[in-house]
C-alpha cells in the first residue's frame, strides 16, 4: 500500500497516535512516547523497539479491531523495548473509551484531536481555507474546575504544533468547557457547537475567530480519527 503513504488519513492517524502517548506517559508516568512513520517499503513502523505492520491496511487492522499479525523479527531483535510500545498502546486506547475516568479520557481526546488537526491544518483542503485565513496565534483549551489545559498555535508560513500544559505564548483566544462531561461530548462529536456557548456549555473569549476556526479543524480531525471511535 505505498499509495496511502504520506496522505492525509496516514499523517493524521500517525500524529493522532503519538500525542496520545505523550499524555498518557505524562499523565501515568507509564509506558513510553511512540514515533510512527512508514519505511521506504510502505511497512508502518513504530519506534522506539519494534513494532512492525507489513502495510497500512493491516496497522488499520490492528487499530479498528484490536489485533493484526505484526512483523516477528523486528520484536524479536528488541523485545523489551517492543513489549512498552504494545503495553502504552493498550493502556491509552483502553482509557479513551473509559466512562469511570473522564479526566484523562478528555485529556486524550482533545491531545489526540488536535495532534490529528496538525495534519488536516497542512493536508486538507477545506481545512487550509478555514485556518489560513488566520494570522499566527495560540489557542488554549481548558475544562472549568479541572487542572486540564490543551493547547493549538499557529505559527509563521503555515506552520503548526499542540500540546498540553502551558502554551509556548500567551493564547490568543481561549475556550473553556464548562466541565468534564460537556468535554467529553465535544471529544466523543456530541457536542453542538453553536448552541453550546447560548447555553453556557463553552466560553469563548479573546479572537473568536480565531478559535473558531481552530475548533472546525480539530472537530474535523477528531471524527475521522479511526482508533478513537
Amino acid at each position: 500500500m505505498n499509495d496511502i503513504k504520506d496522505t492525509l488519513v496516514s499523517a493524521a492517524t500517525f500524529r493522532a497516535l503519538e500525542a496520545c502517548s505523550e499524555e498518557w506517559v505524562k499523565r501515568s508516568g507509564k509506558g513510553t512516547p511512540l514515533k510512527v512513520n512508514f519505511s521506504d517499503s510502505g511497512e508502518v513502523r513504530f519506534s522506539p523497539g519494534g513494532l512492525c505492520f507489513a502495510d497500512y491496511l493491516v496497522f488499520l487492522r490492528a487499530l479498528t479491531h484490536g489485533f493484526a499479525m505484526p512483523r516477528i523479527a523486528p520484536m524479536l531483535i528488541r523485545p523489551l523495548q517492543t513489549f512498552r510500545v504494545i503495553c502504552t498502546l493498550r493502556a491509552f486506547a483502553a482509557a479513551l473509551v473509559d466512562s469511570e475516568n473522564l479526566k484523562t479520557r478528555v485529556a486524550l481526546g482533545l491531545r489526540g484531536g488536535l495532534g490529528a488537526a496538525e495534519s488536516y491544518a497542512k493536508l486538507d483542503s477545506n481545512c487550509i481555507d478555514a485556518i489560513g485565513r488566520e494570522r499566527p496565534g495560540t489557542v488554549s483549551f481548558t475544562v472549568g474546575g479541572e487542572d486540564l489545559s490543551m493547547w493549538f498555535r499557529i505559527e509563521p508560513e503555515a506552520g503548526y504544533s499542540s500540546g498540553s500544559g502551558e502554551p509556548p505564548e500567551i493564547p490568543a483566544a481561549r475556550v473553556c468547557f464548562r466541565d468534564l462531561e460537556v468535554a467529553c461530548r465535544a471529544v466523543d462529536g456530541k457536542l453542538d457547537s453553536l448552541a453550546a456557548p447560548a447555553l453556557g456549555e463553552v466560553e469563548v473569549t479573546g479572537r473568536i475567530p480565531l478559535a473558531e476556526s481552530v475548533g472546525y479543524v480539530a472537530d474535523i480531525a477528531a471524527r475521522n480519527l479511526v482508533f478513537a471511535r
